[in-house]
């Protein structure tokens, strides 16, 4: 009997074609009749290819880092120059659509009915493998994910039981999951006011006023005076400032030792619950300036708790509020030096700030944003490139609190995350050719290298990190240091993001192999430099552990080394025998302890949960690697191999 004829849609996509009567499952989805209309080519006979017969003990010297991205990428360049080498469009009637297969030709699943909490899809070299878990940031892998981790593997994977086998479909969370804030029994009340304005003074003289500008010193008096009943103010405006006082007092702890002489203990839960169990009579009517602070105050403090779901609810609040107030189109504020600035300074800085949150929480979870950049004035403030890297501690010390904010990260970057998530991971976006997708994918590696050659040299993240690196002594200072290692942290887990959007290319073969053809250079090439920013998360952590004393953010930070180990697990279960392979092998052992290390204060429970699922999970990765290079070892006839099972 024949071997079976791939019909023409299946053939250029290079999927497996099932076929039936009168369409295959592929031409039926997207209603399309099977046509057989190509030119078939004779077959060229006596040649067979033969396994790569490379040693694992015989592997080239990888290059110096530069020399490799830069050789990596010329591919790349050279597809996007070229505009010929563009595919031509499909015809208006076809759906340009097509989901990214699974493992060995399976169609995508189906979407799972019900609520499970899972945020972005995971797609690598073609495949889609899973969902990341909302509660504790811990890649879902789907069954036919765990079907190919097997295939690469030889060996099925056991991963910590973050979701019960029987409760799967129901999106029931086990390990890690989302705690909740104490009930409230009585009517909320205050502490003393000596309190309150220890906690408003220690704030106002820490640096961490000027990464998170959510209040102005002077106008937040006026708030407690009024949350304390000063000046006879009526129901509703009491109400509102007692819940804005709450959300500040639970946010300050985030950034107070949990034995810190310098202010009297509270505890942060029974603040935020306090701040919660009011916001529903606070937020009735008249939203102000103190609305707006209270939302973003509660969506720091829970985000920056581990309770990713619940942050998102507080910022889609505090982005409607921030657009009722005209926050998002205030121009300027700063030309002005007059006391009736202060106001409009502070909407504007709290505009960037939730615009900052928004962008940032939309790229990690794959969730629409729920700020549009086209209703927006995204006019940076005057000078704000020149301001943003001087030195802390004289910004500090400065009494002015109307000056242009520094905010967490860079506005800047936050702008190339903003059109990432547009370009490249949007629903318009995955409708996107391959050829598109590519010329947008370039287009953001070229802006996102502008922004790093503008940073000063003392804080500039490098290209690539170095096995061998060490810690920088530009980042002695502490409270400078922070600020610094989040803009690399960011710049290189922004290259991941940007490179991996290749997965989603139909350039990927059934076996994760990039088909033959000029126009699709540029895949394999994009895809090596996302897996090669996620090495230099990991290594750049590694050098930065000794200065590393970030504590309050700790669920922020550690989103990039998580994100970072699934990269560099799927490379090497797709490359098992590249010269890179033992060593990353090697970098994912060390991650679990780099991770402790970066827990530094006292570990509150679902933190310790966190940690001990993030251990587990890693820790099986790293097994599940090494399987691989056995078993692609032993397929390939390579016997003189270190590696267990």
């Amino acid at each position: 009997m024949g071997r079976k004829r791939a019909c023409d849609a299946c053939h250029k996509r290079k999927i497996q074609c099932e076929p039936a009567h009168p369409s295959c499952d592929w031409c039926k989805h997207h209603d399309l009749e099977c046509t057989f209309d190509r030119e078939i080519r004779p077959r060229k006979r006596g040649v067979s290819k033969k396994p790569s017969s490379t040693r694992l003990n015989n592997r080239p010297t990888p290059h110096a880092p530069e020399e490799t991205l830069t050789h990596k990428l010329q591919p790349l360049e050279a597809l996007l120059m070229d505009p010929l080498t563009a595919p031509a469009p499909l015809s208006s009637s076809t759906n340009t659509f097509s989901p990214c297969r699974d493992p060995e030709g399976l169609p995508p699943p189906s979407p799972v009915s019900g609520s499970r909490p899972c945020f972005g899809k995971l797609h690598f070299a073609g495949y889609h493998l899973g969902e990341i878990s909302s509660y504790n940031g811990v890649p879902h892998f789907s069954t036919t994910g765990r079907e190919w981790i097997r295939s690469r593997a030889g060996q099925a994977p056991v991963f910590p039981a973050v979701w019960d086998d029987d409760e799967v479909d129901r999106g029931a969370p086990q390990l890690g999951k989302e705690d909740v804030l104490p009930p409230i029994k009585e009517p909320p009340s205050l502490p003393d006011r000596a309190v309150t304005d220890r906690y408003l003074a220690f704030f106002g003289t820490s640096h961490f006023r000027l990464v998170f500008p959510v209040l102005d010193t002077v106008l937040f008096e006026e708030t407690i005076d009024t949350a304390y009943g000063l000046g006879s103010p009526g129901p509703h405006e009491l109400l509102v400032a007692k819940t804005c006082v709450f959300a500040f007092l639970c946010m300050v702890t985030l950034f107070v030792g949990s034995e810190s002489p310098v202010v009297p203990p509270i505890e942060g839960d029974v603040m935020a619950a306090k701040a919660q169990h009011l916001l529903p009579a606070a937020l009735r009517r008249d939203f102000t300036l103190t609305s707006l602070q209270t939302m973003i105050m509660l969506t720091m403090y829970q985000l920056f708790a581990g309770r990713v779901q619940s942050s998102l609810i507080c910022l889609s609040l505090a982005c409607r509020i921030m657009f009722m107030l005209g926050a998002h189109t205030i121009a300027n504020p700063w030309s002005s030096s007059s006391p009736a600035s202060r106001a409009p300074k502070l909407l504007r800085k709290l505009f960037w700030l939730t615009y900052n949150f928004d962008k940032e929480l939309s790229l990690r979870t794959g969730q629409p944003p729920c700020i549009p950049d086209e209703h927006c004035d995204l006019s940076l403030p005057p000078n704000y490139a020149l301001t943003q890297y001087l030195d802390r501690y004289m910004q500090v010390d400065h009494d002015d609190e109307t000056m242009i904010p520094s905010l967490p990260g860079d506005l800047r970057l936050t702008l190339i995350k903003s059109k990432t998530c547009q370009l490249l991971y949007s629903a318009e976006a995955l409708r996107k050719t391959d050829a598109e997708l590519l010329r947008n994918i370039r287009e953001l590696d070229d802006e996102l290298e502008k922004w790093r050659l503008s940073v000063p040299l003392k804080h500039r993240p490098a290209l690539s990190i170095s096995r061998h690196v060490g810690v920088n002594k530009a980042l002695s200072e502490a409270h400078d240091s922070v600020r610094t290692i989040v803009i690399n942290f960011e710049y290189h887990y922004l290259v991941a993001t940007i490179h991996r959007a290749t997965g989603r290319c139909r350039a990927w073969g059934a076996h994760g192999e990039v088909v033959p053809g000029e126009e699709m250079k540029g895949v394999s090439s994009s895809l090596a430099l996302s897996v090669e920013a996620s090495r230099s998360t990991l290594l750049y952590l590694r050098s930065v552990l000794p200065v590393l004393m970030a504590p309050e953010v700790f669920c922020m930070m550690l989103f990039y080394p998580m994100s970072a180990v699934l990269n560099i697990f799927c490379s090497v279960l797709l490359n098992p025998l590249e010269p890179q392979a033992e060593a990353d092998v090697a970098l994912l052992d060390s991650a679990p302890e780099m991770i402790r290390n970066m827990r530094i204060k006292q570990v509150a429970k679902n933190e310790m949960l966190q940690l001990k699922l993030v251990e587990e999970f890693i820790t099986e990765l790293s097994r599940l690697s090494r399987c691989a290079i056995v078993e692609a070892a032993r397929r390939h006839g390579v016997m003189d191999i270190d590696g267990g099972g």
